[in-house]
């Protein structure tokens, strides 16, 4: 393999959400009152991602509970406008609004940042392939989905990774706590699971960076075991069990029929896998989504 199962690596597992307002800029609450939340709701850590501008952290972490430093960013390529969630960053990297998204993810970087392409769903392949620097891609936002229905984006993320594109899948929440009577609450509807060493910034960026998680607005997923021959999968109990490759001859679904739930599936490696990643889904329609493991290399010239 050329990417690491975090399922088969050392350390605890930590619930985090990084995408986060508050009345810094357009939340309801304040940044203590929306990390109490989370905190309350079983989420060991929290980046506040308040619009173009870093939201003073000072005194939200503790023991058992980590907020960290962040922004989202308003910012262009050509025509295109794109909203960047930045992650442990000091201060805002660049001019705004209006930078080009390759200087405002090249700064990011420089700082010790790492960047997420926000709520993509309204961009396209051609929107996304020829911009480098991030780690990754919301497919899953919560706040969109209950507003507009539009917070999914795995078709995105599958565009990209089998195009050869080595990103990441995130849920996230873009909290702001916006609810009405026909809308729920935004926050704690999205996360992501980090396999770390111990819950502290340098562990959790490095296990971020690395993949260590997967991501879920429902389900858990309890192992994923890997051999020449086979990857087996355990869940809590779901409808399906989806293993998605490059293509439809390294993808493979499994579905409940009936009243039956699944709690595990195991797929027969064909030999042709470039990365596998794995997808569940409860009967109510909640979803869980491994990251990518890779097994192959593909040169530059594949990738475009």
């Amino acid at each position: 393999m050329l990417s690491e199962n975090p399922f088969a690596t050392e350390g605890n597992w930590y619930r985090g959400n990084l995408h986060t307002h508050t009345t810094s800029s357009d939340g309801v609450k304040t940044p203590a009152a929306m990390a109490e939340h989370y905190h309350q709701n079983g989420y060991d850590f929290l980046c506040l991602t308040d619009h173009n501008k870093v939201t003073d952290i000072a005194g939200l972490s503790s023991d058992d509970f980590l907020v960290i430093p962040g922004t989202e960013l308003d910012v262009q390529r050509k025509e295109q406008g794109y909203h960047v969630v930045a992650v442990n960053v000091p201060t805002v990297p660049t001019s705004l609004p209006g930078t080009e998204v390759s200087a405002a993810l090249a700064a990011i970087r420089e700082m010790g940042g790492e960047a997420i392409v926000a709520h993509p769903y309204d961009l396209t392949i051609n929107d996304l392939l020829p911009v480098e620097g991030y780690l990754g891609i919301e497919i899953f936002n919560t706040s969109v989905h209950h507003a507009f229905g539009r917070g999914y984006a795995t078709l995105h993320w599958d565009a990209l990774l089998s195009r050869g594109k080595r990103v990441w899948g995130f849920a996230t929440d873009d909290a702001h706590w916006h609810f009405n009577d026909h809308r729920p609450n935004d926050a704690c509807g999205g996360w992501i699971m980090v396999k770390a060493p111990s819950l502290t910034l340098p562990n959790i960026l490095d296990s971020i960076r690395r993949g260590l998680f997967y991501a879920s607005n429902g389900p858990e997923i309890k192992d994923i075991t890997i051999t020449d021959e086979t990857v087996t999968v355990r869940t809590s109990d779901c409808k399906s069990i989806t293993f998605v490759g490059q293509n439809w001859g390294t993808s493979e679904k499994f579905t409940a029929l009936g009243s039956r739930l699944l709690s595990s599936a195991e797929y027969k490696r064909r030999g042709t896998e470039e990365y596998l990643r794995v997808e569940c889904v409860t009967k109510e329609g909640q979803c869980a989504w491994s990251n990518p493991i890779w097994f192959t290399q593909r040169g530059d010239k594949d990738v475009l």
